[in-house]
């Protein structure tokens, strides 16, 4: 048997096993169900809705199925869905501001963008002291941490509490938004009077 004999047995038991596959009902059911996120995301973005509003539902879905999977009600782990409304809620209000404020600020806001939100966002939790407060997930994390009840981020070291520290991103957005907004407009003075 000669090499393009092997490989042509190959691809007609691989399309035979693939074609098995995407026609049973589950493949078809999961398939549809996939598209149902993408339906609703293209929905949203072509009515120019909000971005929370994209945000919200996905994560209101994924605790439903979480809670059904499980066969608990809806209401069982409600701390959860009410943290993680919650710390995206604020996380989006800080994050959209700090880079707002980056935008304004420098020359290529992308480049700082990224090396902020993918290594210092990352790293800042291994730094001894209080370094991790100068980070947005560390309030998030604190949020959580004291919202749900059951929770991996149980041990996770903080001397702010819930409240405290969505206070401060509450704060930090609004300071940022504000200084972003001053920052722009002496730019604008200066391009005018220049």
């Amino acid at each position: 048997m000669d090499w393009t004999e092997s490989f042509r047995k190959a691809w007609v038991v691989t399309g035979l096993t693939v074609r098995y596959l995407l026609t049973t009902r589950r493949a078809i059911a999961t398939g549809l169900l996939a598209l149902v996120p993408v339906i609703i995301t293209l929905s949203l973005a072509a009515a120019r809705v909000e971005v929370l509003v994209v945000l919200l539902p996905p994560i209101v879905v994924a605790y439903g199925v979480t809670e059904a999977y499980g066969r608990v009600t809806f209401a069982t782990d409600i701390d959860v869905l009410w943290g993680f409304l919650a710390t995206t809620i604020l996380g989006s209000a800080a994050y959209g501001a700090l880079f707002l404020f980056i935008s304004v600020l420098v020359r290529r806001p992308l480049a700082v963008g990224l090396m902020i939100g993918f290594v210092w966002e990352s790293v800042v939790d291994n730094i001894p002291g209080d370094v991790p407060k100068l980070s947005v997930i560390h309030y998030l994390k604190t949020i959580l941490k004291d919202v749900i009840v059951i929770n991996p981020l149980g041990g996770y070291r903080t001397d702010v509490s819930a409240g405290g520290a969505a206070g401060i991103l509450v704060a930090v957005s609004i300071a940022l938004v504000i200084l972003a907004a001053f920052v722009f407009q002496q730019m604008e003075f200066r391009q005018k009077a220049g």
